[in-house]
């Protein structure tokens, strides 16, 4: 993310947390998976396309949202019940787009985006200026979810163990329950037949990432037989955030076999060499991007 996307994302969540506000009133839990949402009113489909965008660094095409459209009539039921929800109105009196966010008004946790536009083309222009701050921030909202899920449940050796090896505290998902030890190096995973993933932390050089990484994982990750390792096969994106933290999503493969699939690492700078905390997922046989999202959530929970 530039400094001019950056600045962008500022000033639209400051929209929201200026307009927005929250009901400590205690409603009935929300139903919906995560990363479903529903918009109502969008009789262009403006917010469809720009919540429905392909989410980066997965195997397969996935929507970054999925995304449900009904008209305002229809909003009433098990339909206000949903996590999230964009209601649209269109006012001819309206100088502008103005934006703002409830949270936890029906059910809980659920979050409420009203979107007041003097017309589709007006909507159009904002889309296309903060379409991808809209996105952002309905992301963090799930990955705020999920980390409070994952507080609540945390694995404790997991994380006694990343403390000792590497002076990192952070939440581990409790699903994770097989680990590995190597040297500066390890692997966390729910060993599962179907929908595995997978947690590492590892050290490395300062170097090409893809290369220090790989050197990394052909001595730590490897296959039934001799010859098969992990490797990177792309990197698809890297972000630089806040205090000079650093995000990548890319695919990996394992050498001489066809396993595959996408993997997260984060990580902040600390001293002559790099602590990496890496994700990635296994599952061939299912979608990834919510199994992706749930683990890229734990990431970011490090203290540094």
């Amino acid at each position: 993310m530039n400094v001019h996307r950056q600045l962008l994302f500022v000033v639209f969540v400051a929209m929201l947390m200026l307009l927005g506000c929250k009901n400590n009133i205690t409603h009935s839990a929300s139903y919906g998976k995560a990363y479903e949402v529903v918009v109502v009113n969008d009789i262009d489909s403006l917010l469809y396309n720009t919540l429905s965008v392909p989410m980066k660094g997965l195997p397969q095409i996935e929507p970054t949202f999925d995304v449900v459209e009904i008209t305002s009539d229809k909003l009433k039921g098990d339909s206000k019940l949903v996590r999230n929800i964009v209601v649209l109105t269109i006012d001819k009196r309206q100088k502008r787009v103005d934006i703002s966010s409830k949270q936890n008004v029906y059910a809980q946790p659920q979050v409420i985006i009203n979107i007041v536009a003097p017309s589709q083309s007006s909507l159009q222009i904002f889309l296309k200026k903060y379409g991808n701050e809209l996105r952002n921030y309905l992301i963090k909202t799930e990955l705020h979810r999920a980390q409070g899920d994952i507080a609540r449940q945390t694995n404790v050796k997991a994380a006694s163990t990343i403390y000792k090896m590497f002076g990192i505290r952070m939440q581990v998902p409790p699903e994770l329950t097989t680990s590995k030890v190597g040297k500066n190096f390890l692997w966390l995973s729910n060993n599962a037949s179907s929908g595995m993933v997978n947690f590492c932390i590892y050290s490395i050089g300062k170097g090409k990432f893809a290369q220090e990484r790989d050197s990394v994982m052909r001595k730590n990750i490897l296959g039934e037989q001799k010859g098969m390792y992990m490797r990177t096969a792309s990197i698809v994106s890297m972000v630089h955030g806040k205090y000079n933290s650093v995000t990548i999503r890319g695919l990996w493969e394992m050498q001489n076999d066809a396993m595959g699939g996408p993997f997260v690492v984060y990580w902040k700078p600390n001293g002559k060499r790099i602590v990496v905390t890496e994700v990635f997922v296994y599952a061939p046989e299912t979608k990834k991007r919510n199994l992706v999202r749930r683990l890229e959530a734990a990431l970011y929970t490090r203290n540094k």
